[in-house]
């Protein structure tokens, strides 16, 4: 049975990156490719905690690896712990 959230339920997207300790570029980024659930809602993006719990349950928190493969700045965005 699937469970339909309320738009209120939804964590606003600076929220997710203070709890996961990252910045919200990369938690955008989450959000491209599929690993967080997240609506639009009038330019301002809104996470699902449920996909939020999914993802710290399945990579320990934040998936480092996302930026660092395409990111000339090897981890410059802090969100790899590496930065700058």
């Amino acid at each position: 049975m699937t469970t339909i959230r309320k738009p209120s339920d939804f964590l606003p997207l600076e929220t997710v990156a203070q709890q996961l300790g990252t910045t919200p570029l990369n938690v955008l980024m989450h959000i491209k490719r599929r690993l967080l659930v997240a609506e639009d809602r009038d330019g301002q993006w809104y996470v699902d905690p449920a996909s939020l719990a999914a993802l710290r349950l399945d990579k320990g928190g934040v998936d480092k690896s996302l930026c660092r493969s395409q990111c000339a700045a090897s981890g410059g965005c802090k969100s790899c712990g590496d930065g700058a």
